[in-house]
């Protein structure tokens, strides 16, 4: 839970507040910041259509199931092999469980969001970003963008982020348009896989001209068949 729900992420959300005594994330809190993150219930239910109550219950068991096996004590320590193994079996299938169970609540609230994405806003957004790559010919131009997946990778307590991945279609050019037409300079057409993540606040998870862009292009392949055998 330390890694799905940080306790300083938690206590950011728009949706916390303490509930304990010492003011630290209750087991419920942290289990509806693993499903949801920082959005808030009134968007998951108004704007994704998801009914929360039911995901919060399913996986709020699972973790207790998978509590009562991984916390001993005095009185609980088992010293009899066969008994630790049967014990171990169970530990392993309930930590089973909680993962499916994690998955399945999480992908009930990501798929809606990453669905609600206007597509072409993010070959917009994309067409941009490739038109940043000019490192390897003189002039390049991008033909065509393959969007091969759309997914939201992380939901933190004030933005989201989503990872692109596909491949680029691209003409690299050497030297000038003169040089081409007199055939002193060249033209190759390339494809490359790339990845780009945007990150957006949740306030408005799709409104990509809040997007901050990062990205990258495997240009591995055209490096790889540029290199002299040796």
């Amino acid at each position: 839970m330390d890694t799905l729900s940080p306790e300083d992420e938690v206590v950011k959300t728009s949706w916390f507040t303490p509930e304990r005594h010492d003011g630290k994330p209750s087991r419920g809190q942290r289990v509806l910041f693993a499903i949801q993150g920082g959005l808030s219930e009134a968007f998951v239910k108004d704007e994704l259509k998801v009914d929360l109550p039911p995901l919060r219950k399913h996986l709020t068991g699972a973790f207790a199931e998978l509590s009562k096996h991984v916390h001993g004590g005095e009185k609980t320590i088992i010293r009899d092999q066969t008994k630790q193994d049967r014990v171990a079996e169970r530990t392993a299938a309930a930590m089973g469980a909680f993962l499916d169970a994690l998955r399945e609540c999480r992908d009930m609230v990501l798929k809606p969001i990453a669905e609600a994405l206007d597509s072409a806003a993010v070959d917009a957004l994309l067409s941009d970003a490739m038109l940043e790559i000019d490192e390897l010919a003189t002039h390049f131009s991008v033909d065509e963008l393959c969007v091969e997946s759309v997914i939201v990778s992380a939901i933190g307590a004030d933005k989201i982020t989503y990872r692109v991945t596909g491949s680029v279609e691209e003409t690299l050019q050497w030297g000038s348009n003169s040089d081409v037409r007199r055939g002193d300079g060249a033209e190759s057409g390339q494809s490359f896989p790339f990845w780009c993540e945007f990150q957006l606040p949740l306030d408005d998870p799709w409104d990509l001209d809040l997007a901050k862009l990062t990205y990258g292009v495997d240009v591995s392949s055209w490096r790889n068949a540029m290199t002299p055998d040796e």
